[in-house]
């Protein structure tokens, strides 16, 4: 079954000035690719809005290097929601 993915950032899209990486960044999965559209027009206005979210391809490094972290995650990390 294909999943389609979003990211959404809390504190605007920012990423990390040492790694390049995103920062604060929840990741999100959805059955329908309708769904996660949805999802993602209902976020901030703009990149550096409270709450902006992005769809990211199934094959995003940061998406995938989430993936594979261990059952239980650190709450300072990045996340996998699913919807």
């Amino acid at each position: 079954m294909r999943n389609y993915y979003a990211v959404s950032y809390d504190k605007g899209s920012a990423v990390c000035a040492l790694t390049g990486k995103r920062y604060l960044a929840a990741y999100h999965s959805f059955p329908l690719k309708k769904d996660r559209d949805e999802w993602v027009e209902g976020g901030g206005d703009f990149k550096t809005s409270r709450d902006w979210r992005e769809a990211i391809p199934s094959r995003d490094p940061e998406l995938r290097a989430v993936q594979r972290e261990p059952a239980f995650p650190d709450p300072y990390r990045d996340q996998l929601l699913t919807h």
